[in-house]
């Protein structure tokens, strides 16, 4: 009966296990530690890879669209995707088991994808590929990441609630996908102005996703800050390099892939509209002058210098200045991004749709100061050359 007593005893104490509370209070500050030491690792293989583009000289020659007047290095975007690719990779080892690399699967077919987008870029800054070329092979890598990695599974429509796209899903992440990278590529014309927009918008993805839960989004946030961070010293307020498309395709498809990823992680926590409201400004300068060159009758793909951001450095404005304005833009709509969040699913639509108005009366105002001050070219057909890097 004491050899019972005892063995009863011991079975009493046996729940009192608290090391592993212990270690996973611990884990946080190392895990704090080790995300810094590979993101400042990542601006610092950003910057090394910057300055040995620099020293390649990818030549981006002047052309009747462009906004600079001097052969200028391109392709510095191979060092944001080798920065990011490689960073996140390591992120992932460092913090393995951490939570949210819980896909690995998932993790490597993004970074593949990504890679194969700055790889086919840095095809076009090197031979300057046809845009129909471009066109296919975008969408062809946007429905790869659609059926191996992630699609838009559901959206929320007023009066209609929230409906499975089922396999419109696949349609509707391409169509984002691909619309999205060619609208970033369309606006990086002007030093500063994608880099530094991609930086502000990365910030206010990540805080959104790390509210929400979503870990992997988050991260990755963090690594393209740290990627960006490298290169924009280079390319702002003076460009030495340019991102060239390796950069403007592998930065949009990255953050529209982040959209998509965020969105069904965390069950629509992350709601599908939060890059597309963080990059506003961007969105509606390409939309507008689509309409606008569709309602002066001008071909779809003539050559031109009629966005937005372009006639206000044809009427006097500097990069910086330019470039600033965008930067403020992005910043207040990565605020209403968040907000955005909070919101009823059913009204986020007529979240997207409240700036419009203001943005209309903008378009208003600047081409009629546009025309006032005789803008060359302005409204008139330049060539009907289609531009290696679209409309």
């Amino acid at each position: 009966h004491a050899g019972a007593g005892i063995a009863r005893r011991r079975r009493k104490k046996a729940p009192r296990r608290k090391k592993p509370r212990a270690r996973a209070r611990a884990a946080g500050p190392v895990s704090a530690f080790l995300s810094l030491a590979v993101v400042t690792a990542t601006v610092a293989v950003s910057v090394a890879l910057t300055r040995g583009m620099i020293a390649v000289g990818i030549a981006d020659l002047p052309n009747e669209r462009s906004s600079h007047d001097r052969p200028v290095p391109k392709a510095g975007g191979v060092a944001v995707a080798v920065a990011f690719v490689a960073g996140l990779g390591a992120l992932a080892l460092v913090l393995g088991g951490g939570g949210w690399p819980a896909s690995g699967e998932r993790l490597a077919g993004f970074l593949g994808l990504a890679a194969a987008v700055a790889g086919f870029g840095l095809l076009d800054d090197l031979f300057g590929l046809a845009a129909r070329t471009k066109l296919v092979v975008q969408t062809a890598l946007a429905l790869a990441f659609s059926i191996l990695v992630a699609r838009i599974e559901q959206v929320t429509l007023p009066g209609l609630g929230t409906i499975a796209l089922g396999p419109l899903g696949h349609l509707a992440t391409v169509l984002w996908l691909v619309g999205f990278m060619n609208v970033f590529n369309f606006m990086d014309g002007i030093n500063g102005i994608a880099g530094g927009a991609a930086v502000i918008a990365a910030v206010a993805l990540g805080l959104i996703a790390a509210a929400a839960g979503a870990g992997l989004v988050a991260a990755a946030s963090l690594v393209l800050i740290g990627a960006l961070i490298g290169f924009l010293p280079f390319n702002f307020p003076r460009g030495r390099i340019f991102l060239g498309d390796t950069g403007s395709q592998f930065i949009a498809f990255a953050l529209a892939a982040l959209a998509v990823l965020g969105s069904a992680k965390a069950g629509d926590k992350i709601s599908i509209f939060v890059v597309p409201m963080i990059f506003y400004p961007f969105v509606y300068d390409v939309a507008a002058t689509l309409v606008h060159k569709l309602r002066v009758g001008r071909p779809l793909f003539a050559a031109h210098r009629e966005h937005h951001y372009q006639l206000l450095v044809r009427m006097g404005w500097s990069h910086a200045a330019v470039a600033g304005l965008y930067f403020a833009l992005v910043a207040a709509h990565g605020i209403a991004a968040w907000a955005l969040q909070g919101t009823d699913p059913a009204l986020r639509l007529a979240w997207m749709a409240a700036p419009l108005p203001g943005y209309l009366v903008w378009t208003a105002l600047l081409y009629r100061a546009a025309r006032r001050a005789r803008v060359p070219g302005f409204g008139e057909i330049m060539s009907d050359a289609v531009p290696p890097d679209g409309v």
